[in-house]
């Protein structure tokens, strides 16, 4: 009779911890980390240098062979011209959405401002 008691006792018991422990904790926010890496060029295929690359607010730059790489919590690629003629002409801002956490885009053509 007691062993039925105490087993009573013990699953209500666990039942109590197991809800405590379901249902008392906090909820935390689920942040995806998102991360890009590629290479920028221009129309002929040459790798332009120096082009802003960013993830909502974190900035990467491509380097002498266009490559960059860039993370962030944000899944909007961003890749922007911030130094006008310097890297060979004036390029259009292209946006890029990320589909999952980390992605290599590939070869990304940035077309050349018309004047």
């Amino acid at each position: 009779m007691w062993g039925r008691v105490l087993t009573k006792l013990f699953a209500l018991f666990g039942m109590t911890l197991t809800c405590v422990a379901c249902y008392g904790t906090m909820y935390e926010e689920y942040h995806p980390e998102f991360a890009a890496s590629g290479r920028v060029v221009d129309e002929h295929n040459n790798p332009i240098e120096n082009i802003e690359v960013s993830l909502g607010a974190n900035r990467s730059y491509s380097n002498a062979d266009g490559r960059f790489y860039v993370s962030g919590q944000q899944n909007e690629l961003r890749l922007t011209d911030v130094d006008g003629e310097a890297n060979g002409g004036e390029f259009v801002e292209q946006v890029m959405i990320l589909n999952n956490g980390t992605q290599d885009v590939g070869d990304v053509i940035l077309e050349k401002k018309e004047l």
